[in-house]
């Protein structure tokens, strides 16, 4: 698997964010952590890796308490143990976290959940996509892009936000409660977020290969933002179907 993600341009001392799907590839033995720790090497010690740990499925269904250190993630079993991995610090968002490892993991974190959108400015999605990240996709389509939702969000789009805000209560690593006003997306907008991608590939935003038996696409996060912050400004239902 390493040597199928150096094939691919996953950069050494790099700060990559990976959507994965364990089941896509094939039997791995050692499972979620094999995965992990063979992004691990390939990033070395300079490079952070972070991954997607929403918890939005919960609080869609009305759950208003979001606890960094118990909150499980609902996008992969990856993601999941890799929330729990030793040195993994969360990002404290009910409903878009990521978790992260690695020199820049405190700063990607850092006050997501006082951010005005769960993807937009000042997100980790978006100081990745300004630290030249790279966000890698294993198994999984476009359509797990959560860069995409950072694009609406910078774009203003005014379909992105659900009209008003809730409060939540947020437990920190520490198990410190503090209560916030949280802006969350509308739910079951359909999008078209995968039909880009022949575009993206021709334009060099992706490169496409393989990681062991998974299909595996590898997008330039700063690339993408521009190329698709300034389409969606001309074009704002370009996302949606």
């Amino acid at each position: 698997m390493t040597s199928d993600l150096k094939s691919l341009g996953v950069r050494p001392g790099g700060v990559l964010m990976v959507h994965s799907s364990l089941s896509s590839l094939g039997y791995v033995s050692g499972g979620a952590a094999t995965v992990i720790q063979s992004l691990l090497k390939v990033l070395g010690p300079t490079g952070t890796l972070a991954m997607p740990t929403h918890s939005w499925d919960v609080m869609e269904a009305g759950c208003r308490v979001f606890d960094v250190r118990e909150t499980k993630s609902c996008v992969g079993a990856i993601t999941e143990k890799f929330r729990k991995m030793p040195g993994a610090l969360r990002s404290a968002h009910p409903s878009h976290s990521i978790a992260a490892i690695g020199p820049l993991a405190a700063e990607l974190v850092a006050g997501h959940e006082t951010c005005l959108t769960p993807c937009g400015i000042g997100t980790p999605y978006e100081k990745i996509c300004r630290a030249n990240g790279q966000i890698l996709f294993v198994g999984t389509t476009l359509d797990s892009n959560t860069a995409y939702h950072t694009v609406e969000a910078m774009a203003g789009l005014s379909y992105l936000m659900k009209p008003s805000a809730d409060i939540f209560t947020i437990v920190d690593q520490a198990g410190e409660k503090k209560e916030l006003t949280v802006w969350r997306h509308e739910a079951g907008i359909p999008r078209r977020f995968s039909d880009w991608q022949d575009f993206l590939i021709r334009e060099g935003v992706i490169n496409a290969g393989k990681t062991g038996k998974a299909r595996a696409l590898l997008l330039e996060a700063a690339m993408f933002l521009d190329v698709m912050l300034d389409r969606v400004c001309k074009d704002p239902r370009m996302l949606r179907r």
